[in-house]
């Protein structure tokens, strides 16, 4: 079945923004500290898999505070991106009293920039068979979790995504049994000159499913708190016994952990079309949310300012444009 190409123009085009992947070497660090009194869990360094391991890490990170009792304890939770929100909701299910500090909530988390999609991609999986087999279970978890989350509430949404030939996907290594293999295509439906593969996925509209998990983690009881921490001295003056460390990027700075990377991805959003799959290729990639349709295609490597740059836009614009001329 032939489907349309988006409309690339200049005309289409709304703005750009850039937002920074927290890569961690050696994969996310889910490690339990006992410090200064207070027992701290860390839950970082994702990279690219945010969203994707949002719900597995989250129920990693609740089962280190084992010991505590939910009846007795409250947990402080560093971070209100995906990942500390989820992380706030799953302790929140298991009893706990949660508040959430963060210098910034959605909609002006780096996780609201996200073109979201679930694909363990850009994430080290760990360098043991200990740390794999971790991924994977987190994998397991998150996906069920977000298979549960379907609907327009959550804005989560079954969808093909088409892999063109040369791109390598975090959807080839999966646990056995969790998704279908993809299917080869000698012509992708809407580029006939390429060739590629088509996985089963989900679409996640990242501004609208921050806002619902924000509200089911307020209805919950849990507190959102706006705060900066400038040193680790400080969090011993939170009243809080437990803390899960979900900073990210702030993770890196804050807990002097040099194996935290930042990688800027800038994108370009053009106004919505109503394209019917997600689209990776060599170089660059399409996200078509119901408020934008997503145009990315950077990877840079080390740089944390969170800012665009008009030649790096034109260039990501010019890339896919290229792909389906």
């Amino acid at each position: 079945m032939r489907l349309g190409a988006p409309d690339l123009s200049d005309g289409q085009i709304v703005r750009s923004v850039a937002g920074i992947r927290p890569f961690r070497r050696g994969g996310p660090r889910l490690e339990r500290q006992d410090a200064g009194g207070k027992i701290v869990v860390h839950n970082y360094g994702h990279g690219g898999a945010g969203y994707t391991l949002s719900w597995g890490s989250a129920d990693a990170a609740a089962d280190l505070l084992r010991g505590l009792s939910p009846g007795r304890g409250a947990v402080a939770v560093l971070g209100a991106g995906v990942v500390g929100l989820s992380t706030a909701r799953v302790l929140l299910e298991r009893g706990f009293r949660v508040r959430v500090y963060a210098r910034e909530f959605p909609p002006h988390t780096t996780s609201d920039v996200a073109g979201a999609e679930w694909s363990p991609d850009i994430v080290d999986r760990g360098a043991t068979p200990a740390l794999r087999a971790r991924f994977d279970r987190m994998l397991v978890a998150s996906w069920r979790r977000f298979r549960s989350l379907i609907g327009p509430r959550w804005g989560v949404a079954p969808r093909p995504i088409y892999e063109a030939e040369g791109v390598e996907s975090g959807l080839d290594d999966l646990p056995a049994g969790l998704r279908p293999a993809p299917r080869s295509l000698a012509s992708l439906p809407f580029a006939p000159a390429r060739s590629g593969r088509v996985y089963q996925t989900l679409l996640i509209e990242a501004p609208v499913y921050l806002a619902t998990l924000v509200e089911e983690v307020k209805r919950a009881g849990g507190v959102l708190e706006r705060r900066t921490f400038s040193g680790p001295q400080e969090l011993g003056q939170l009243p809080e016994a437990a803390l899960v460390n979900c900073l990210g990027l702030g993770a890196g700075t804050l807990f002097a952990d040099l194996m935290v990377i930042p990688i800027r991805g800038q994108l370009v959003h053009l106004r919505p079309q109503p394209l019917p799959y997600l689209l990776d290729h060599p170089t660059g990639y399409l996200v078509p949310r119901t408020d934008a349709l997503v145009v990315g295609g950077s990877f840079e490597s080390g740089i944390a300012e969170a800012r665009t740059d008009p030649e790096t836009c034109a260039r990501i614009l010019a890339d896919n444009r290229r792909f389906f001329s």
